[in-house]
């Protein structure tokens, strides 16, 4: 679509009165202009025995006709009528002969009709020059200017060019020289209908010219000039595009197969008809006094044209078959209703055939017969004379019953209907076109334009691998109908897309089949290469798929030298061969590979699974995962290639029956398990060995005596021990070469054997586990003592020596690191306090003084010192005595 600026249309496309030469004939001219001469023209002179009357008249009611003779001259007996109106039943304005010029004629007031009428007699000998006069309008009405704006608006030319089904909104203006009061604003459609008021609207659906007038007018009936000079807006839509040759090379292929589309397309020219033929079937059933309509809408006359002479219209055709002429009433009417019959209805002699009907009412068409009505030299009879005598009417030229000349004075614009209307039951038939061919002379030279090309381009698609100019390569990845869009673009900016689709067949999914396993070492076999046919299949329905076997892959493809005897198939060693499973409907295929691999199975020795004892539950019975020897049996065989089962017998592995279901997680009481060792994709060929499942006794645990300790610093009921101390209460006289022994301070850690208790480990007292593992069988069990850790009492030495001989050499005090607040002083004789600590810097007295007058002068002198210690614990009694220094 486009969008169009408003712009002001003021453009002549055609002049629908244009100047013209009338000669003295028979007819009734609406124009203002031309001029007017007798039978002979400008030149010559007019004929012997002529009666002829001719009517001009304006196109304006409100116009008076004006006629100016230049020139008069008849001959004796030569008389030229003038009425004042439209025909000669007017006033007669007077009667002129020989020079005696009419000069100039102007309707009179009384004439509503704008005509001017004239009748010439001459007689039958005594010929003349005849007239020459000139013809105008004269307009009585105040001047009334129109304009219409448009959107969208027209291009620099005056044309709006749109696309099909575009809507056309229209703003009209007036400009009246003397009083616009009471006027009246109308809008003459391109469809024929009108709409009041200063604004409308027209969608326009198809291609073609169309032509809107914007029409004012006074209370008087002065209306604006517009008509027989352009209508007010030319609208062109675009023509539909010629998209021959726009195709695919294959409209059917594979799936993952490739084919080619060209695009093309050229613009189409359109050009104006004033009467387009009817084409297309219309049934014709058996009447009951129905009509049928069917019609043409002649447009492209100027607006108000009318038929003036029965030499307007040449001819007219109906191409039809009818297998009763005698039922038929067939008649030509004119856009205001005016009618010509061509056949009068159930005449006698009437059973004649139109065409070669098929005679009955239950059958399709018959074949037709184009029958031309005109009054040309050629047609001398009508239907209804040619029907006598004859089976079938042939195709020819006919006249019509009723002349053409009933047609002076219609509209040509509009519709043109031939009616049929069966008279009589059993027959029918069909009209397969008809058409209206109007006198070349009085049709306006016909408009016409074509779009320029813009774009064209294929839409962009995934599908699309490669493109040359229009010529596009697609890989459709989908199954089904697949559609690429070829787009144009013409210069009225509108776009039209041309689809082509091709159907694409569903893939043929086959499978990688599993090797064809020859279970020997080497040497030569023959193998059945069918046996994987299912397997490749994977559900296809074998009835629809054609299964061959081939050397090589491009023998595959070409399906070419297929191997004869698949079923038995010679192999001396490793050997590929390439399978193409075919669609036998499509013709569409697919190729996988498969192998002949030459492969043994191996079972590889392993040790026996071992378990222990139960101590809790004493069933007997104990959980191995036997899949925990997967590993060990496949050896260098992998396990995409090899499976491992296991089975109570050596029957049952053997023939591959009763597999142990829960192998990783096998409830024994110590058994022999027989293992099987198969090739995954030929489980035919396979290996069987066996191991043991054993189940240890515990090893022997003696109990260990309680264990008790004093509390050190910080009191907190836990200290560090050497348990080892019990290992040999706990090897109760086994061989500790034999046995590993632990200890735990639960009953988890002991299970596990995770946290053991080591010589400085910090352990709280309570229960403590010792653990025993037999170092043969890894079986363990767990006994448990008492660790007991307690306060002790608090011990004063009664001397010390500092010398620095590492032999006492300070005055310590064991036990005294359990109470968190304790105070130590010394004195010497005299109460003086040399020395004093408590718990939180807690340094031993090592004989030097840290308090009092000789404080960090160095050793105290040999002799004996009096101490206090305060424990500052309700539940220990404070100490004072005394302790002897000597060096």
């Amino acid at each position: 679509m486009k969008n169009f600026i408003l712009s002001c249309l003021s453009m002549v496309f055609f002049t629908a009165f244009a100047s013209a030469q009338f000669t003295m004939t028979d007819g009734n001219f609406t124009t203002c202009s031309g001029s007017f001469t007798d039978s002979g023209g400008l030149t010559g002179n007019y004929t012997s025995g002529e009666d002829s009357v001719i009517t001009f008249c304006s196109p304006f009611a409100t116009d008076d006709m004006q006629i100016s003779f230049n020139s008069f001259d008849l001959a004796t007996g030569g008389l030229l009528f003038v009425y004042d109106g439209d025909s000669t039943a007017a006033p007669l304005l007077g009667v002129f002969i020989q020079q005696n010029t009419p000069g100039v004629l102007i309707s009179s007031a009384a004439n509503t009709s704008s005509c001017l009428t004239f009748r010439f007699r001459s007689p039958g000998s005594n010929v003349g020059p005849g007239w020459e006069a000139t013809i105008v309008c004269i307009d009585n009405c105040q001047t009334i200017i129109t304009s219409v704006e448009a959107d969208p608006a027209p291009d620099a030319d005056g044309v709006i060019r749109i696309c099909q089904g575009e809507t056309v909104n229209f703003t009209g203006t007036s400009n009246f020289s003397i009083d616009p009061a009471g006027a009246t604003f109308n809008y003459l459609l391109a469809d024929g209908t009108t709409v009041a008021g200063t604004t409308a609207s027209e969608t326009y659906a198809s291609p073609g010219i169309y032509r809107v007038d914007y029409i004012a007018m006074d209370p008087t009936g002065c209306r604006d000039r517009s008509i027989g000079e352009a209508s007010d807006i030319l609208i062109q839509v675009s023509t539909t595009p010629d998209f021959t040759g726009t195709f695919a090379a294959d409209t059917s292929i594979c799936f993952g197969e490739t084919t080619e589309i060209t695009g093309m397309v050229e613009t189409t020219e359109f050009f104006e008809e004033v009467a387009p033929p009817i084409t297309g079937q219309t049934f014709l059933p058996d009447g009951d006094g129905t009509s049928y309509q069917t019609c043409i809408d002649v447009s492209g006359f100027p607006a108000g044209a009318t038929f003036q002479n029965s030499s307007d219209l040449v001819s007219f055709f109906i191409n039809m078959e009818h297998s009763f002429l005698g039922d038929l009433l067939m008649v030509l009417t004119a856009p205001d209703g005016t009618e010509v019959e061509i056949t009068p209805g159930n005449f006698a002699g009437g059973g004649t055939f139109l065409g070669i009907p098929i005679d009955d009412t239950t059958s399709g068409p018959g074949t037709g017969f184009v029958y031309n009505f005109t009054e040309a030299a050629s047609a001398t009879q009508t239907l209804e004379d040619a029907s006598v005598g004859v089976a079938t009417i042939p195709a020819g030229d006919y006249l019509t019953v009723d002349p053409f000349s009933n047609f002076i004075g219609t509209t040509l614009n509009g519709l043109w209907c031939l009616n049929i209307t069966d008279t009589l039951p059993i027959d029918d038939g069909y009209i397969f076109e008809w058409g209206i061919n109007f006198n070349p002379a009085i049709i306006p030279t016909a408009g016409g334009y074509e779009p320029d090309e813009v774009t064209e381009a294929w839409a962009a698609n995934s599908d699309i691998t490669a493109t040359n100019g229009n010529v596009i390569t697609v890989a459709p990845t989908t199954a089904g109908q697949n559609c690429y869009d070829f787009d144009f673009t013409d210069s009225f900016g509108c776009t039209y897309t041309e689809t082509v689709c091709i159907d694409v067949a569903s893939e043929v999914t086959i499978t990688v089949p599993d090797n064809i396993i020859v279970c020997q070492p080497s040497g030569a076999a023959t193998v059945d290469l069918t046996e994987r046919n299912d397997d490749i299949l994977n559900g296809l329905d074998s009835n629809a798929y054609t299964i061959t076997f081939y050397n090589n892959q491009v023998d595959a493809d070409a399906a070419t030298n297929a191997i004869a005897t698949p079923t038995a198939y010679d192999v001396t060693a490793n050997e590929t061969v390439f399978v193409r499973v075919e669609e036998r409907a499509s013709g569409c295929f697919n190729t996988v590979e498969l192998d002949i691999e030459y492969s043994t199975s191996q079972f590889n020795t392993v040790a026996n699974l071992e378990a222990c004892f139960d101590p809790v539950n004493i069933d007997g019975i104990e959980i191995f995962d036997l899949t925990s020897q997967d590993a060990g049996i496949l050896g260098t065989q992998s396990s995409t290639e090899y499976t491992v089962a296991y089975f109570l017998s050596q029957s049952d592995a053997d023939s591959n029956a009763n597999p142990i279901m829960n192998a990783d997680a096998f409830e024994s009481i110590g058994e022999t398990i027989f293992v099987r060792v198969s090739n995954i994709q030929d489980p035919s060929c396979f290996a069987v060995g066996s191991f043991d499942t054993v189940i240890n006794d515990l090893p022997s645990i003696g109990t260990a005596p309680d264990v008790t300790e004093c509390d050190e610093s910080p009191i907190d009921g836990a200290t560090s021990f050497d348990f080892t101390v019990n290992d040999a209460a706990v090897l109760n006289g086994q061989s500790a070469a034999a046995f590993t022994i632990s200890y735990h301070t639960n009953q988890a850690d002991a299970d596990t054997g995770s946290s053991a208790i080591s010589a400085t480990s910090t352990v709280s007292g309570g229960t403590l586990y010792a653990r025993i593992v037999d170092n043969a069988t890894g079986c363990f069990n767990t006994s448990t003592f008492n660790f007991i850790v307690e306060t002790c009492e608090v011990e004063v030495p009664e001397g010390f020596s500092p010398n620095g001989d590492m032999i006492n050499d300070t005055f310590s005090i064991p036990g005294i690191d359990q109470f968190a607040n304790f105070e130590l002083k010394v004195f010497n004789r005299l109460g003086s306090v040399v020395y004093e600590t408590k718990a939180s810097n807690y340094v031993e007295f090592a004989g030097i003084p840290n308090s009092g007058l000789n404080s960090g002068d160095g050793l105290l002198p040999t002799g004996t010192y009096f101490y206090v210690i305060k424990f500052n614990d309700p539940d220990t009694a404070d100490i004072a005595s005394w302790v002897y220094i000597n060096y």
